[in-house]
């Protein structure tokens, strides 16, 4: 939530409103659209929220000017023990809950900098710029099919620190990003460079860079990401942070079942494949913008730091072991 409200803070994100339980001490904060057309379209109905106090969490969410449960909604990086409040009123509001994706914190949280290891010949160490963004549609868009996924990809990349590796060719054939929430993203090696350490290198150049700067290094990763947490934690020197741990939740309305009589999920844990999506096998009709959102893929602002097979890290475990914030209270 700290690195939320930094984007919010440096108008990074427009359009968002700011609420809290109760002033100055506060809870419970929240971060939602102002409107539907405020923000771009990956943002529409995205509550970003902390709690301190997941009783008080409960009695928050319950207000009736807080979330408009009759409108599809994404709750985005939400503390893991708040779940099961965001469950019992999706069911008190007639909804349901279609996609769930748990994620784990992993930071940086050693005094020393991560051993940055040599480039390859032939290759050079940049940073993504605002013209890789069709690439970065390309590798990511299965992952949430979205109109402004390239508006996204090029704000991310002018706005956020990264590290990349273009070819002789000036192609980019490894990268890795950031994300509003502060958190390392989108850790990729194309296929034919991978087994030359390329993921290693950008991962310990952006956590330098980050470090530098007096920054938090860490990423969430996928709890079924099995082989890629075990590297991350054990070989590369990121440690679990377990009360970092965040959910990503979709809550559908009563409303929106009406479209779609036959209501089916699918999960798969990595990125490049269909996430927790709800399908229909009715006959097709002309969606409105909400029904869409509604089939839509989870989530644009939860890509993960990486997933099993493109980080290129090898599975193999050593044995060696500001502005002023308008806040309004409802």
């Amino acid at each position: 939530m700290f690195y939320i409200l930094c984007s919010f803070l440096s108008g990074l994100l427009k359009g968002f409103e700011v609420i809290v339980d109760q002033w100055p001490e506060w809870t419970c904060i929240l971060l939602r659209p102002e409107s539907d057309e405020a923000v771009p379209s990956y943002f529409r109905h995205y509550y970003i929220c902390h709690t301190r106090s997941v009783k008080a969490f409960r009695f928050f969410i319950q207000r009736p000017c807080v979330v408009n449960w009759t409108k599809p909604t994404v709750f985005t990086g939400v503390p893991y023990d708040t779940v099961p409040t965001l469950q019992e009123q999706s069911r008190k509001h007639g909804g349901q809950m279609s996609s769930l994706e748990n994620r784990f914190m992993y930071a940086w949280t050693k005094k020393e900098l991560p051993e940055q290891p040599p480039l390859p010949e032939g290759l050079t160490l940049t940073t993504l710029e605002p013209k890789h963004a069709a690439a970065l549609c390309e590798r990511w868009k299965n992952y949430r099919p979205d109109p402004a996924l390239d508006l996204y990809m090029q704000v991310i990349t002018q706005r956020f620190d990264s590290s990349a590796i273009v070819n002789e060719d000036g192609d980019l054939v490894a990268y890795i990003g950031m994300q509003f929430n502060g958190a390392m993203a989108m850790l990729h090696v194309d296929p034919q460079y991978r087994g030359r350490n390329l993921g290693q290198i950008v991962l310990a150049d952006l956590t330098r860079k980050l470090l530098a700067k007096g920054k938090t290094a860490y990423g969430l990763i996928p709890t079924k990401d099995t082989s890629f947490i075990a590297t991350s934690s054990q070989k590369l020197g990121f440690t679990w942070v377990p009360q970092g741990s965040m959910s990503w939740v979709r809550f559908v309305p009563k409303s929106a079942f009406k479209p779609m009589p036959n209501y089916s999920m699918t999960v798969a844990s990595k990125a490049g494949a269909e996430v927790n999506k709800i399908d229909s096998d009715g006959p097709q009709q002309q969606k409105s913008s909400d029904e869409q959102m509604v089939q839509e893929q989870l989530h644009l602002t939860a890509l993960p730091l990486s997933c099993n097979e493109c980080s290129d890290i090898s599975s193999e475990i050593p044995t060696i072991s500001c502005s002023h914030m308008k806040v309004g209270i409802c």
